[in-house]
């Protein structure tokens, strides 16, 4: 099963990806070893191998050598034993034959006839010396035809092919012994690798939750848009089932990556660096179990300093204001790069800040408590950075100011939440899912009506699960569900319904697809492309719908088609601004100033309505009943 899936903008990922990146608990080790070393150098295995070749030339001068030694030592080869003595040995193989048939006969003696030639009394019959000088004249006569034989004038016909001195020379061919002056180079090899695991420029990358029997794993997926290949490049282990992804650009220590914050069926978030093929452990866990005291043994037992341990929750074991319950939303904010949205099962909503992950309360900023329910969905606004909005399993969205945790707007919907969307093209649009199969959208600027701006059931049977808006189409919606389709809408122009009471409107339906990967859970748009989207369901697979052959989309949204969303690769640090992008876009209207606008006009109109309900009161008299 893919739970969700997760796009990573081009220009983010690290073309020439790492095998491995040490934890920051293996570098304060190093450091510490290092600390504890003083003032001695690093050296390496080549200088150490260099320094005992060094000790051993020198010698002491008053010393012998083991070969001077042994040499002065002379040693009687009579006293060595039979097998040892190889002045003793011949060369003809006929004698030694000779000999071991003689030793073995000698075993015999005393026996009946064994057939060796040998008598009763031990003796050798005279057979079998006749049969030796006969032997003897043959291995003469046999000399003197090999010295006849003389093949001086004969031609040599036979075809030799070239030497190949070098590889005679590394299998110690021709007498030669020592080392080859050449090296065997593996340089095709090492290209090979590279060329698997290096990015090119036109690669897209999808991250997929997947789950599998009772193994689960972050995949990095690669799609090649120009030949329509797909492939994984590698993968993580995770120890829990995933519900969530986001993808973020800053790390623990400010600095600028490429890394996917996974919420699980446990109460922590983890936060991988997907630039790593061979990923050990997270970068970074928000909040779940507190195992300081397990790491403070552990570098402990290695000889390293232990650390203090921080404050944590004595009644579960986790760490302070951590999520107690499973983690089903997360949001990552892109203005303030540093900042995390969660949603969890336990009915709350927390803000963490990456880079204080290790500050006493783990990096969480505040903790929301403005839903009943399970917390199924959280968005950031995509142009300001402080509005939040919320979905939960109490039938209700919510919006929400990060900058005062009280301050929130909610409305009611008719079935559970399941996905919440900003319209990056009209930002005061928010839109959401629901269980029973409607979308809703809201214009946030008269949120507190009620009245939905436009409304429609996508899916009759089995509910939407997801939503996404085209980043770079501006109207252009998808939905998917449990009737394993994908849909697309038109919200730009909606038409108007009549058919109820309240006139409302309605986008336009432009065509569905069951795309072959069973009941879907997740949809989302490639931002850094106009025509594809991905989606994942129950079916195991990761399904790719490019749109870009499909005529009837291209006739209606062709012409929409706006920049590309590509990562900025030359902001390398959190503190980094977009006041040069600001300036290149248009002016769009103060979204907060509406909003707080909008409050104080309300908070006005409730206190006049008081006033004048109060002035009521007192004009009032009383009525005297007639006896």
């Amino acid at each position: 099963m893919i739970s969700c899936i997760e796009w990573i903008p081009k220009g983010v990922a690290d073309p020439n990806p790492k095998r491995y990146e040490l934890s920051k608990a293996e570098r304060e080790l190093l450091e510490n070893d290092v600390q504890d070393g003083g003032d001695e150098e690093f050296v390496t295995d080549d200088e150490e191998e260099m320094d005992h070749d060094n000790q051993d030339t020198q010698e002491a001068p008053n010393e012998k050598s083991a070969a001077e030694i042994i040499a002065s030592q002379p040693v009687d080869p009579s006293s060595l034993p039979a097998d040892l003595r190889m002045d003793d040995y011949s060369d003809d193989d006929d004698n030694d034959d000779n000999a071991k048939q003689m030793d073995i006969g000698s075993l015999l003696i005393g026996n009946e006839d064994t057939g060796l030639g040998i008598d009763e009394d031990g003796n050798v019959e005279d057979d079998v010396i006749e049969g030796d000088s006969d032997k003897e004249d043959n291995d003469d006569d046999e000399d003197v035809d090999d010295d006849e034989d003389d093949f001086e004038d004969v031609p040599d016909t036979r075809d030799y092919a070239p030497s190949d001195i070098k590889g005679l020379e590394a299998m110690s061919f021709g007498g030669y012994t020592g080392q080859a002056d050449f090296e065997i180079e593996d340089d095709d090899e090492e290209d090979s690798d590279a060329e698997d695991t290096n990015l090119r420029p036109d690669d897209a990358l999808v991250v997929v939750a997947r789950i599998q029997e009772d193994f689960a794993s972050l995949e990095v997926n690669v799609y090649e848009e120009t030949s329509g290949n797909l492939f994984v490049h590698h993968d993580i282990p995770l120890p829990a089932y995933p519900l969530c992804l986001a993808h973020g650009t800053i790390n623990s220590d400010g600095g600028a990556g490429n890394y996917i914050a996974v919420g699980t069926f446990e109460p922590g978030i983890e936060i991988w660096n997907a630039d790593i093929l061979n990923a050990l452990e997270p970068s970074v866990i928000l909040g779940g179990e507190d195992t300081s005291d397990t790491d403070a043994k552990w570098a402990k037992s290695l000889g390293g300093k232990s650390q203090a341990r921080p404050n944590m929750n004595k009644r579960n074991g986790l760490k302070v204001d951590s999520h107690t319950d499973a983690v089903m939303s997360l949001s990552w904010n892109t203005i303030h790069r540093q900042v995390i949205a969660s949603g969890s099962a336990d009915m709350t909503v927390k803000l963490w800040d990456v880079t204080k992950a290790s500050d006493a309360n783990g990096g969480v900023a505040a903790t929301l408590t403005h839903h009943t329910g399970k917390v199924q969905s959280t968005v950031w606004h995509p142009t300001e950075g402080t509005i939040l909005a919320t979905g939960s399993y109490d039938r209700t969205v919510a919006i929400v100011d990060a900058r005062s945790t009280s301050s929130f707007k909610k409305v009611k919907i008719p079935a559970d939440c399941e996905s919440i969307a900003w319209d990056p093209h009209n930002p005061h649009l928010l839109t959401a899912a629901s269980e029973d199969g409607s979308v809703m959208c809201w214009d946030v600027r008269k949120f507190e009506s009620g009245k939905p701006y436009w409304s429609f059931i996508a899916h009759e049977y089995g509910g939407c699960s997801d939503i996404s808006y085209n980043p770079n189409i501006p109207g252009m919606l998808a939905t998917c569900a449990i009737d394993k389709t994908v849909a697309l809408w038109d919200t730009l122009n909606p038409t108007t319904d009549t058919t109820s009471n309240n006139t409302t409107f309605q986008p336009i339906p432009c065509g569905n697809k069951d795309m072959n990967a069973g009941k879907l859970y997740c949809v989302s748009f490639y931002p850094s492309s106009p025509w594809l989207l991905g989606c994942g369901g129950s079916e195991n697979q990761l399904a790719l719908w490019n749109l870009e052959s499909e005529e009837a989309f291209q006739s209606r949204f062709g012409s929409r088609v706006v920049g590309v969303v590509v990562g900025d690769s030359s902001k390398t640090r959190m503190g980094d601004d977009h006041d040069e992008n600001k300036e290149e876009m248009p002016q769009e209207e103060d979204f907060e100033a509406i909003m707080a606008a909008n409050d104080q006009a309300a908070a006005e109109a409730k206190a006049k309505a008081a006033l004048d309900q109060k002035k009521k009161g007192k004009s009032k008299k009383k009525v005297h009943k007639k006896r």
